[in-house]
């Protein structure tokens, strides 16, 4: 069966795309998944992304399409054709990321562990509210990204999780660092797990798989 991948929320600047890109290429690459990528952010940072991969012959390709509207058809057509379809949402409150969550299986909220980002979760509470209550199995998870790795940052990290439980949305277990191999691989195309010799980040795509196999791992619930 299919399953829906929502990555949004409302405030721009988290990395949501960069993430759903990542979640798409470790199912794929990783986990040896089918994989579709729906954009529905009008900024077409994955589709500009998924257009760059198209260029080089050492990637493998990944179906993509950016949809403006009616997004609802758009994955009912997916249906039963990929193991999973990663829609990247963008960071703000739209008609069609409300529609794409109302059919999701998995949210994702990427938020920095910054005041700005998490006083966004007071706008995105009551789109989530709505959301329960039509779709009532969905999971829903925030994913603290862009995390400073300093060890005396660590308490900075902990208490923007906790923020997060107070408007009755789990943190996911893994955080997700702050680390140059994200922009350096996703100007060229590609992914961290794409990262060939010195490029590569080990500890960057160990976690993030790791965070991959926590996603994964939520259909058993």
């Amino acid at each position: 069966m299919t399953k829906i991948i929502v990555v949004g929320g409302t405030k721009g600047g988290p990395g949501k795309s960069t993430v759903a890109q990542q979640i798409a290429v470790c199912l794929k690459v990783k986990k040896k998944k089918k994989i579709q990528v729906t954009d529905i952010d009008i900024q077409r940072t994955t589709t500009s992304w998924c257009e760059d991969r198209r260029q080089n012959e050492d990637l493998e390709l990944i179906p993509f399409a950016y949809v403006q509207d009616d997004i609802v058809k758009h994955i009912k057509s997916l249906k039963g054709r990929f193991d999973y379809v990663v829609i990247d949402a963008g960071g703000f409150d739209s008609e069609i990321q409300r529609q794409a969550m109302l059919l999701a299986d998995f949210i994702i909220i990427p938020l920095r562990p910054k005041r700005r980002d998490l006083k966004s979760l007071r706008d995105i509470d009551p789109i989530i509210d709505n959301v329960r209550n039509v779709n009532e199995t969905v999971k829903i998870r925030a994913v603290v990204n862009q995390c400073p790795s300093l060890p005396s940052q660590a308490s900075r990290i902990l208490a923007a999780k906790e923020i997060v439980e107070t408007f009755g949305i789990e943190a996911a277990p893994v955080n997700l660092y702050n680390r140059n191999v994200y922009d350096d691989a996703e100007e060229a195309g590609r992914s961290i797990f794409e990262m060939t010799g010195a490029e590569r980040d080990k500890k960057a795509e160990a976690e993030f798989e790791e965070f991959v196999d926590y996603i994964m791992s939520l259909e058993e619930e």
